[in-house]
């Protein structure tokens, strides 16, 4: 079996293509959502609405069928329309003066089954189930699996190929964002596409965990695994961009600040610094209580070095810290411990402990492609909240039907 298809992408019409498509909802605040609602009658979100602010009186069935019904009259008045020959989309992402080159296919869940499409997250079954049920009513996609493989350079000189021809389209989001996309269909394209792929080994998820164990749980239910597939955007491992989580935590678990520092010091060096870009030139991560910044490092004599996993910050934070010394069981669901991601920085951490809204904040150091391929490669998954990716897709940019 080929490791990636072409399919037939239901896209925008050019009247509409610069407005269609929307950021994932979950990176919109009420606000935000509320005035696209009001304003932009061609917004993505128009035909998720129903998903998005869910009223009571609606069970999830009739939600997901009023999804499909903005859907099929979004289709039925022109305003998207589907390509007629399966094809390719490569896709060039301006993104905040930063480049990202990838393609847009069917990737097959026979190869999420059996692990050559590689996982590095657990997912939440509830969640599962829920995408699952809104999948089997839509019967579409909107929102591709970022997946990434090991750069090669047949691969990419065919997509600059490609690229130095007219683009299909061309959508300028803002000033700081440009998607660029062609759409290849032509038999003989097609054919190198899928060959030069061929000697890709394996590809790793790198953002959409949900929505592939989502696809696999429909595929089985529907006997269709051994030929479901799902919308995905493979862009090389070098140009993808791992940013960290950081966590705040609202309150010491009952400790006093010299106590819970005497516990930490049973296991790690903490050292003071004076600045949080101080904190960051030394090894392990950075901590922020009560005014001052802190080193923080595991002693050597309890590093594990056989484990990927076991090695990075997030997990020797939640295991070592988080867990016993602060009481947080469950990371996914204590209301005592907040993520945050790089955009909102260690220094509005600090501004937030200093406000007395949390007593304690830990900046991370941003785990690695080669440490995430080395936990997929190991079977492993990572602690909730591990990594924040770039690049972050569109929603409909391209929409897959099955």
């Amino acid at each position: 079996m080929t490791l990636i298809n072409p399919f037939c992408a239901v896209r925008p019409n050019d009247c509409i293509s610069n407005n269609f498509s929307s950021k994932s909802f979950e990176l919109y605040n009420p606000e935000e959502i509320e005035d696209i609602l009001k304003t932009n009658p061609h917004s993505f979100l128009q035909i998720i609405k129903d998903n998005i602010n869910p009223r009571k009186e609606l069970s999830n069935s009739k939600r997901f069928e009023n999804v499909k019904k903005n859907y099929d009259q979004f289709k039925s008045s022109g305003l998207l329309i589907k390509d007629q020959k399966p094809g390719f989309y490569i896709q060039e992402l301006n993104l905040n003066g930063k480049t990202y080159n990838g393609i847009i296919a069917k990737a097959n869940l026979r190869d999420y089954k059996i692990g050559r499409i590689k996982k590095h997250e657990n997912t939440v079954k509830s969640r599962e189930l829920v995408f699952k049920k809104y999948l089997k009513e839509t019967r579409f996609n909107a929102d591709a699996v970022l997946l990434i493989y090991r750069d090669q350079k047949a691969i990419s000189d065919l997509i600059k190929a490609i690229q130095k021809q007219t683009p299909t389209s061309v959508i300028s989001i803002s000033k700081n964002e440009v998607q660029k996309l062609w759409y290849v269909a032509e038999d003989s394209q097609v054919k190198k596409i899928t060959k030069v792929f061929e000697s890709v080994q394996n590809l790793y998820i790198a953002d959409g965990h949900h929505r592939t164990a989502s696809s696999m749980l429909l595929s089985d239910e529907e006997n269709k695994a051994q030929k479901g597939g799902f919308m995905a955007f493979l862009i090389p491992e070098s140009e993808l961009l791992v940013q960290e989580y950081n966590r705040m935590v609202t309150n010491l678990n009952g400790l006093s600040e010299k106590i819970f520092l005497n516990r930490l010091k049973l296991k790690f060096n903490v050292v003071t610094c004076k600045s949080y870009d101080l904190c960051q030139k030394n090894n392990g991560f950075c901590m922020y209580l009560k005014g001052q910044f802190y080193s923080v490092s595991l002693q050597e004599n309890f590093i594990n070095r056989a484990s990927p996993l076991q090695a990075l910050d997030v997990s020797i934070l939640q295991e070592e810290i988080l867990k016993p010394i602060l009481g947080i069981k469950n990371t996914r669901t204590d209301k005592r411990l907040h993520y945050v991601s790089k955009n909102d920085n260690m220094r509005w951490i600090k501004n937030e402990i200093d406000r007395q809204n949390y007593a304690v904040g830990f900046g991370l150091k941003p785990v690695t492609v080669n440490q995430l391929k080395a936990i997929a490669d190991a079977k492993m998954t990572m602690p909730p909240k591990s990594t924040y990716i770039y690049p972050k897709l569109r929603s409909g940019l391209t929409i897959y039907e099955f």
